[in-house]
Protein backbone atom coordinates (compact mmCIF):
# COMPACT_ATOMS: atom_id res chain seq x y z
CA UNK A 1 0.00 0.00 0.00
CA UNK A 2 1.27 3.81 -0.56
CA UNK A 3 2.52 5.95 1.84
CA UNK A 4 0.14 9.00 2.23
CA UNK A 5 0.17 12.25 3.98
CA UNK A 6 -1.04 11.71 7.09
CA UNK A 7 -4.34 14.49 7.89
CA UNK A 8 -5.21 13.28 11.02
CA UNK A 9 -4.90 15.87 14.61
CA UNK A 10 -3.04 14.55 17.43
CA UNK A 11 -5.35 16.96 18.90
CA UNK A 12 -8.58 15.42 20.75
CA UNK A 13 -10.63 18.86 20.57
CA UNK A 14 -12.85 19.26 17.68
CA UNK A 15 -11.41 20.24 14.00
CA UNK A 16 -11.17 24.10 13.38
CA UNK A 17 -11.25 26.29 10.64
CA UNK A 18 -9.05 28.73 9.51
CA UNK A 19 -9.28 32.39 10.95
CA UNK A 20 -11.16 34.71 8.59
CA UNK A 21 -11.29 38.19 8.63
CA UNK A 22 -14.39 40.10 9.65
CA UNK A 23 -14.27 41.70 5.87
CA UNK A 24 -14.30 38.30 4.94
CA UNK A 25 -17.62 36.69 7.01
CA UNK A 26 -19.46 39.18 4.82
CA UNK A 27 -18.36 37.56 1.38
CA UNK A 28 -20.08 34.88 0.08
CA UNK A 29 -17.22 32.92 -0.87
CA UNK A 30 -14.58 32.27 1.86
CA UNK A 31 -11.65 30.01 3.32
CA UNK A 32 -13.94 27.82 4.85
CA UNK A 33 -15.27 27.01 1.28
CA UNK A 34 -11.86 25.74 -0.02
CA UNK A 35 -10.76 23.99 3.34
CA UNK A 36 -13.99 22.02 2.95
CA UNK A 37 -12.93 20.97 -0.58
CA UNK A 38 -9.19 20.05 0.79
CA UNK A 39 -11.46 17.62 3.25
CA UNK A 40 -13.71 16.03 0.77
CA UNK A 41 -10.51 15.13 -1.23
CA UNK A 42 -8.19 14.00 1.83
CA UNK A 43 -10.80 12.00 3.00
CA UNK A 44 -11.68 10.25 -0.49
CA UNK A 45 -7.82 9.21 -0.13
CA UNK A 46 -8.40 8.23 3.89
CA UNK A 47 -11.80 6.17 2.88
CA UNK A 48 -13.94 8.22 5.13
CA UNK A 49 -16.53 10.51 5.51
CA UNK A 50 -15.61 14.73 5.07
CA UNK A 51 -16.39 16.22 8.03
CA UNK A 52 -19.59 18.34 7.58
CA UNK A 53 -19.59 21.85 5.84
CA UNK A 54 -18.19 24.11 7.87
CA UNK A 55 -20.56 27.04 6.99
CA UNK A 56 -24.36 27.30 6.02
CA UNK A 57 -24.92 29.41 2.63
CA UNK A 58 -27.96 29.82 1.72
CA UNK A 59 -29.13 30.01 -1.94
CA UNK A 60 -27.64 27.82 -4.87
CA UNK A 61 -25.01 28.58 -6.84
CA UNK A 62 -22.78 28.14 -10.52
CA UNK A 63 -19.41 26.86 -8.69
CA UNK A 64 -15.97 25.99 -9.67
CA UNK A 65 -13.33 24.23 -8.02
CA UNK A 66 -9.53 24.75 -8.82
CA UNK A 67 -6.42 22.97 -7.74
CA UNK A 68 -3.07 23.86 -8.30
CA UNK A 69 0.47 22.32 -7.54
CA UNK A 70 3.92 23.82 -6.53
CA UNK A 71 5.67 20.37 -6.54
CA UNK A 72 7.92 21.36 -9.40
CA UNK A 73 9.13 24.84 -7.93
CA UNK A 74 10.00 22.44 -4.55
CA UNK A 75 11.30 19.76 -6.73
CA UNK A 76 13.71 21.90 -7.97
CA UNK A 77 14.15 24.57 -5.30
CA UNK A 78 13.08 27.03 -7.96
CA UNK A 79 10.14 30.05 -7.21
CA UNK A 80 7.27 29.75 -9.81
CA UNK A 81 3.90 30.21 -9.80
CA UNK A 82 1.88 26.90 -9.25
CA UNK A 83 0.68 25.03 -12.00
CA UNK A 84 -2.67 24.17 -12.74
CA UNK A 85 -3.53 20.63 -11.93
CA UNK A 86 -7.30 20.61 -12.68
CA UNK A 87 -10.39 22.90 -12.60
CA UNK A 88 -13.83 21.43 -13.22
CA UNK A 89 -17.02 23.01 -11.90
CA UNK A 90 -20.94 23.94 -13.21
CA UNK A 91 -23.21 26.48 -14.30
CA UNK A 92 -25.88 25.25 -13.24
CA UNK A 93 -26.82 26.59 -9.72
CA UNK A 94 -26.83 24.22 -6.81
CA UNK A 95 -26.25 23.83 -2.99
CA UNK A 96 -22.88 24.95 -2.36
CA UNK A 97 -22.37 21.88 0.23
CA UNK A 98 -23.58 19.64 -2.78
CA UNK A 99 -21.62 21.20 -5.32
CA UNK A 100 -18.40 21.47 -3.25
CA UNK A 101 -18.35 17.67 -2.06
CA UNK A 102 -18.97 16.89 -5.91
CA UNK A 103 -16.41 18.96 -7.66
CA UNK A 104 -13.28 19.10 -5.33
CA UNK A 105 -13.49 15.23 -6.33
CA UNK A 106 -14.40 15.82 -10.15
CA UNK A 107 -11.68 18.65 -10.27
CA UNK A 108 -8.88 16.89 -8.94
CA UNK A 109 -9.63 13.16 -10.15
CA UNK A 110 -11.32 13.52 -13.72
CA UNK A 111 -9.96 16.88 -15.68
CA UNK A 112 -9.23 15.05 -18.79
CA UNK A 113 -6.07 17.59 -19.07
CA UNK A 114 -4.23 16.05 -16.24
CA UNK A 115 -3.61 12.56 -14.82
CA UNK A 116 -5.40 12.10 -11.69
CA UNK A 117 -4.32 13.46 -8.10
CA UNK A 118 -2.53 11.21 -6.20
CA UNK A 119 -2.58 11.31 -2.16
CA UNK A 120 1.46 11.70 -2.38
CA UNK A 121 0.65 15.29 -4.31
CA UNK A 122 -1.74 16.87 -1.19
CA UNK A 123 1.24 18.82 0.42
CA UNK A 124 1.71 20.85 -2.81
CA UNK A 125 -1.38 21.48 -3.55
CA UNK A 126 -3.33 24.84 -3.32
CA UNK A 127 -7.13 24.82 -3.96
CA UNK A 128 -9.91 27.46 -4.65
CA UNK A 129 -13.43 27.76 -5.14
CA UNK A 130 -14.67 30.51 -7.74
CA UNK A 131 -18.51 31.11 -6.65
CA UNK A 132 -20.50 32.75 -10.09
CA UNK A 133 -23.23 34.94 -9.96
CA UNK A 134 -26.52 35.30 -12.46
CA UNK A 135 -25.24 35.67 -16.45
CA UNK A 136 -25.96 38.90 -18.00
CA UNK A 137 -26.35 39.19 -21.61
CA UNK A 138 -24.24 42.07 -23.47
CA UNK A 139 -25.36 43.89 -26.88
CA UNK A 140 -21.75 43.72 -27.88
CA UNK A 141 -19.12 41.01 -26.95
CA UNK A 142 -16.57 43.77 -26.20
CA UNK A 143 -18.89 45.21 -23.70
CA UNK A 144 -17.31 43.84 -20.39
CA UNK A 145 -14.39 44.80 -18.07
CA UNK A 146 -11.17 42.17 -18.00
CA UNK A 147 -10.56 41.37 -14.53
CA UNK A 148 -13.95 42.20 -13.19
CA UNK A 149 -16.22 40.19 -15.59
CA UNK A 150 -15.93 36.57 -16.57
CA UNK A 151 -16.90 35.59 -19.99
CA UNK A 152 -19.76 32.73 -21.70
CA UNK A 153 -20.10 32.42 -25.47
CA UNK A 154 -22.43 30.53 -27.19
CA UNK A 155 -22.34 29.94 -31.03
CA UNK A 156 -23.82 27.95 -33.83
CA UNK A 157 -21.09 25.82 -35.44
CA UNK A 158 -20.73 27.30 -38.91
CA UNK A 159 -20.11 23.62 -40.63
CA UNK A 160 -23.28 22.54 -38.24
CA UNK A 161 -26.03 24.36 -37.80
CA UNK A 162 -27.70 21.49 -35.18
CA UNK A 163 -24.95 21.98 -32.69
CA UNK A 164 -23.97 24.98 -30.78
CA UNK A 165 -20.68 25.50 -29.35
CA UNK A 166 -19.47 27.34 -25.93
CA UNK A 167 -17.15 28.46 -23.97
CA UNK A 168 -16.21 30.11 -20.72
CA UNK A 169 -13.15 31.96 -19.27
CA UNK A 170 -13.70 33.12 -15.67
CA UNK A 171 -13.01 36.83 -14.67
CA UNK A 172 -9.08 36.23 -13.54
CA UNK A 173 -8.06 34.76 -16.76
CA UNK A 174 -7.85 37.38 -18.90
CA UNK A 175 -5.11 40.02 -16.83
CA UNK A 176 -3.35 36.69 -16.32
CA UNK A 177 -2.88 36.02 -19.72
CA UNK A 178 -2.53 39.46 -20.55
CA UNK A 179 -5.00 39.35 -23.18
CA UNK A 180 -7.41 42.47 -24.17
CA UNK A 181 -11.17 42.18 -24.53
CA UNK A 182 -10.86 40.98 -27.99
CA UNK A 183 -8.22 38.12 -27.54
CA UNK A 184 -9.81 36.95 -25.20
CA UNK A 185 -13.03 36.48 -27.24
CA UNK A 186 -11.01 35.34 -29.97
CA UNK A 187 -9.09 32.38 -27.76
CA UNK A 188 -13.26 31.48 -26.54
CA UNK A 189 -13.89 30.71 -29.71
CA UNK A 190 -11.14 28.29 -30.45
CA UNK A 191 -11.58 26.95 -26.97
CA UNK A 192 -15.34 26.27 -27.84
CA UNK A 193 -13.90 24.20 -30.68
CA UNK A 194 -13.83 26.60 -33.90
CA UNK A 195 -10.57 25.95 -35.67
CA UNK A 196 -11.93 27.56 -38.33
CA UNK A 197 -10.18 31.82 -39.20
CA UNK A 198 -12.29 34.66 -37.10
CA UNK A 199 -12.19 38.18 -37.49
CA UNK A 200 -13.60 41.11 -35.34
CA UNK A 201 -16.94 41.83 -37.64
CA UNK A 202 -17.00 38.91 -39.32
CA UNK A 203 -20.34 36.07 -39.71
CA UNK A 204 -18.98 33.94 -37.07
CA UNK A 205 -18.45 36.90 -34.42
CA UNK A 206 -21.86 38.54 -35.37
CA UNK A 207 -23.32 35.24 -34.27
CA UNK A 208 -21.79 35.39 -30.97
CA UNK A 209 -24.00 35.82 -28.05
CA UNK A 210 -21.85 36.76 -24.88
CA UNK A 211 -23.05 36.50 -21.32
CA UNK A 212 -21.09 38.26 -18.40
CA UNK A 213 -20.85 37.21 -14.51
CA UNK A 214 -18.71 37.95 -11.82
CA UNK A 215 -17.29 35.63 -9.12
CA UNK A 216 -15.59 35.81 -5.44
CA UNK A 217 -12.86 33.63 -4.87
CA UNK A 218 -10.84 32.08 -2.06
CA UNK A 219 -8.37 29.49 -1.66
CA UNK A 220 -6.46 28.07 0.82
CA UNK A 221 -2.87 25.83 1.05
CA UNK A 222 -2.51 22.48 2.39
CA UNK A 223 -0.23 23.90 5.35
CA UNK A 224 -3.62 26.36 6.21
CA UNK A 225 -5.77 23.25 5.40
CA UNK A 226 -3.92 21.14 8.43
CA UNK A 227 -3.76 24.08 10.69
CA UNK A 228 -7.35 24.33 10.24
CA UNK A 229 -7.63 20.78 11.74
CA UNK A 230 -5.79 21.16 14.98
CA UNK A 231 -6.25 25.17 15.61
CA UNK A 232 -8.88 28.29 15.59
CA UNK A 233 -12.27 27.80 15.91
CA UNK A 234 -14.91 25.24 16.04
CA UNK A 235 -15.95 23.63 13.27
CA UNK A 236 -18.75 21.33 13.63
CA UNK A 237 -21.97 23.64 12.58
CA UNK A 238 -25.11 22.88 11.08
CA UNK A 239 -25.89 23.33 7.48
CA UNK A 240 -28.52 26.22 6.19
CA UNK A 241 -31.27 24.97 4.26
CA UNK A 242 -29.96 26.09 1.43
CA UNK A 243 -27.41 23.03 1.28
CA UNK A 244 -30.10 20.89 2.09
CA UNK A 245 -29.83 18.36 -1.03
CA UNK A 246 -32.45 15.38 -2.34
CA UNK A 247 -31.24 12.05 -4.17
CA UNK A 248 -33.47 12.83 -6.80
CA UNK A 249 -31.73 16.01 -8.25
CA UNK A 250 -30.83 15.64 -11.92
CA UNK A 251 -27.14 15.56 -12.89
CA UNK A 252 -25.75 18.90 -13.81
CA UNK A 253 -22.98 19.41 -16.77
CA UNK A 254 -19.76 19.51 -16.05
CA UNK A 255 -17.31 22.87 -17.77
CA UNK A 256 -13.65 22.48 -17.71
CA UNK A 257 -11.94 25.98 -17.22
Amino acid sequence: MSSQPSTSSASSTPLSSVPITPQESDLLCTKLHAVYCFDVLAAHFEKRQPVSPPFSTPGQYALFVTWNTDARAHRFGKKSKPALRGCIGTFSPQPLAKGLRQYALVSALEDHRFSPIAATELPHLSVSVSILTPFTPIPDPLAWVPGVHGIHITFPNPRNAHQSLSATYLPEVTPEQGWSREEAILSAIQKAGWRGSVKVGDEVWRSLKVKVYSSQKAGVTWKEYLRWKETGLGLEVKVGKGDETTEDEEEQDDEVI
